[in-house]
């Protein structure tokens, strides 16, 4: 569902938290729903200037109820040290708003600043989390990707995301079990775990793009920093192209049984042979 627009850039709400939303002002918590609602509109806000100051151009912005997605065009892990900046931006505002509610001898109802407190709180340090599609899962695969690869980092941060789903999802259970509030716990891990699925999911789409974008990076730029790896001339390109890293051209020297050098050849080749042969498709197969 489309919200509105904030700075020209559409923010939308996923349907499983407008359900959400609703079900509050059912149970008369509309309070508590606008400043969560606040929260989160601040929250990605933050992510939204942090990009702009990085120069990269924001689609939209989605929210869900550990946070939101702000989609940034052209932008899929090719620079590590920005997807980190903007990641952080938003948990950093919300903590710091979470110590300026508590702090500061503002003129509001306690039982307001009492909330205010802990909703960003909760999202700040929530966010922190190195899990997907949290913020700081999106800093793990920051880190993880100059040596694992883009693709590998998103699986192990989707992973870590969809497992702890799963263990807010079992908290929640237990402490519902024996009478205390758990039913939030188990919402919020069934949201993890679902938008980490999904990530999961569409890794391979995201994965092709990160490819095709980094070519065009280059073309655009005109240079990139790159990085060899010496393969045998049987291996699988989808293999070799698993270990593509942001900001570095992949060139693969091929070796034949003897381990002489058969050829050099560049990322854009693969890919190009990737497209048109298929997942089955070997070093022999660009000749």
């Amino acid at each position: 569902m489309r919200l509105g627009k904030i700075s020209g850039v559409q923010v939308k709400v996923n349907p499983l938290f407008l359900l959400l939303c609703l079900t509050y002002v059912y149970l008369g918590l509309a309070r508590e729903i606008l400043v969560i609602l606040g929260s989160l509109l601040l929250h990605e806000t933050a992510h939204g200037l942090m990009a702009k100051i990085m120069g990269l151009k924001i689609a939209e912005i989605d929210l869900f109820p550990f946070g939101g997605q702000a989609k940034i065009e052209d932008f899929t892990g090719l620079d590590p040290e920005k997807e980190i900046y903007v990641a952080l931006a938003g948990p950093v505002i919300s903590l710091s708003m979470a110590a300026v509610f508590y702090f500061l001898p503002l003129k509001m109802d306690p039982l307001n600043l009492d909330m205010l407190v802990k909703v960003n709180l909760l999202l700040g340090c929530l966010n922190l989390l190195p899990a997907l599609p949290l913020d700081g899962g999106r800093v793990l695969r920051a880190l993880l990707s100059p040596h694992r690869g883009y693709k590998n980092a998103t699986w192990a941060a989707a992973l870590s995301g969809e497992t702890l789903g799963t263990l807010m999802i079992a908290g929640g259970a237990y402490l519902t079990w024996v009478n205390l509030t758990g039913i939030n716990f188990i919402i919020l891990g069934v949201f993890l775990f679902w938008a980490a699925r999904r990530e999961s999911k569409f890794l391979v789409y995201a994965f092709m793009r990160f490819l095709v974008h980094k070519k065009g990076e280059l073309a655009r730029k005109g240079f990139l920093s790159s990085r060899q790896v010496v393969s045998m001339e049987n291996a699988l390109i989808k293999n070799i192209l698993d270990s593509s890293q942001p900001s570095h051209y992949l060139l693969v020297v091929i070796v034949d049984g003897e381990h002489r050098v058969v050829g050099i050849r560049s990322e854009a080749e693969l890919i190009e042979c990737l497209f048109e042969k298929g997942p089955r498709a070997t070093l022999r197969d660009l000749d």
